[in-house]
């Protein structure tokens, strides 16, 4: 059973009571607007509070802490859902079902959470300047690493083309130059208008009770300060003006090539189940037109593959490719979209998709991770349906409802990544 509450002014707590796992788990998640002067700061904050705390004020007291409950772990979690930044943490930990008599975890798990949260290290009012320097180099070394993988790279930088103008345009992680200038008073203010001024949205999914998880957040959050929230949302441009092509050359052995198309449909549509079955049957999967045709019978790509922004109403289409197959690889792309749009699609290509989809949304119901990031999604968009709703829906949708999520697509940008010089 799966359910929201505010537990304090703008914290919200849903629960999925289970009895499935021998672990619980908790995230807690700050939201953000996402914008290019920011957006380091805050991925740079959960990092620093998770140095150290006034009570352990070091990794080494931290991770003896979370040893003695059982093995239990605390990780950072930055998140970009459209045009918002969630930022906080991820805790994962044995259920008190199954400690020896007596013992308790989620108790001091909670209470820990809170420790990190308000009582960080401190020196002459903000952050410790050597848990500030030394969480910036590991992010920069993070960002800039971001290149090697090419593919990745490749993505995020026909992203950042397509929506320049935007506030999605802006990395999840922000960027290099922005992160370097990050001081420790400077982070501190960032951190204090984290507190005071985010939406919070925590995730509990584990045997307690909801009203047994309230009570212990309420206690551990209660000195939260709370002033007037700051709006969250994302700007959804349904139709793209113009067809933007950019060609960047790098060493690099297999080209990138990368397609980003306007949805003109978002997960808070009722069309969208049908967008994610003609993304199953354009370019999702071992089945799909691209996979099928443009790799393996037209051999133009190394690998051919679509994925949606679920919050942003994009569609981006990633291959590798020889380079001097640019111009054919393209248009064979692009024909293959062309052929869903006049409605080139099979019964089996149709019931294919949809098991697929609806396989996968049976893991996820499975998967702590997984449904944590679903339900923030959702609360994000404002949708109170569950994973097996979405699964009625997606098994339902007809070969009409997929044809015309394709002819709504309308291409932006296509970036090219061309290999020289190895």
């Amino acid at each position: 059973m799966e359910n929201r509450v505010e537990i304090l002014p703008g914290i919200y707590l849903r629960t999925v009571r289970t009895r499935k796992f021998k672990t619980g788990c908790f995230s807690i998640n700050f939201l953000r607007p996402l914008h290019r002067q920011t957006a380091s700061e805050y991925a740079l904050i959960p990092s620093v509070l998770l140095r150290g705390s006034q009570s352990h004020p070091d990794m080494q007291s931290i991770s003896q802490f979370l040893d003695e409950l059982y093995g239990a772990s605390m990780g950072t979690l930055v998140r970009k859902k459209g045009e918002i930044q969630s930022v906080g943490f991820f805790l994962d930990f044995i259920e008190d079902d199954f400690t020896f008599p007596g013992d308790q975890v989620l108790a001091p798990m909670v209470a820990f959470l809170g420790e990190i949260l308000l009582q960080p290290v401190l020196e002459q009012g903000a952050f410790r300047e050597s848990y500030v320097t030394g969480e910036k180099v590991n992010l920069i070394n993070t960002i800039e690493a971001q290149i090697n993988d090419k593919r990745s790279f490749a993505m995020s930088q026909m992203l950042k083309l397509m929506c320049q103008d935007e506030a999605y345009g802006t990395p999840r992680l922000g960027d290099v130059e922005t992160a370097e200038k990050i001081s420790a008073r400077v982070l501190y203010s960032q951190y204090e208008k984290m507190l005071s001024q985010s939406q919070v949205e925590i995730f509990y999914m584990g045997r307690a009770s909801q009203e047994t998880v309230k009570q212990l957040l309420t206690e551990a959050l209660a000195p939260m300060p709370r002033r007037v929230l700051d709006a969250v949302g994302t700007q959804v441009v349904t139709k793209a003006d113009r067809v933007r092509e950019v060609t960047e050359r790098m060493e690099v052995s297999q080209g990138k090539l990368t397609l980003g198309f306007r949805t003109g449909c978002t997960a808070s549509d009722p069309a969208y189940p049908a967008l994610m079955v003609l993304n199953s049957i354009y370019g999702s999967g071992v089945t799909s037109k691209l996979f099928l045709q443009v790799r393996e019978a037209l051999s133009l790509c190394y690998y051919a593959s679509s994925s949606l922004e679920k919050f942003k109403g994009v569609m981006a289409v990633s291959s590798g490719i020889a380079s001097e197959n640019y111009a054919v690889a393209k248009e064979a792309i692009l024909q293959q979209l062309k052929a869903c749009q006049q409605g080139e699609i099979t019964e089996e290509e149709l019931g294919s998709a949809k098991q697929q989809i609806v396989s996968s949304l049976k893991m996820g119901m499975d998967s702590p991770g997984r449904l944590d990031d679903f339900y923030l999604g959702q609360t994000i968009l404002g949708q109170p349906s569950t994973m097996e709703d979405l699964a009625r829906q997606v098994s339902a949708v007809t070969k009409d409802q997929v044809v015309s999520a394709a002819q709504n697509l309308s291409l932006d940008t296509v970036y090219f990544l061309e290999g020289v010089g190895v």
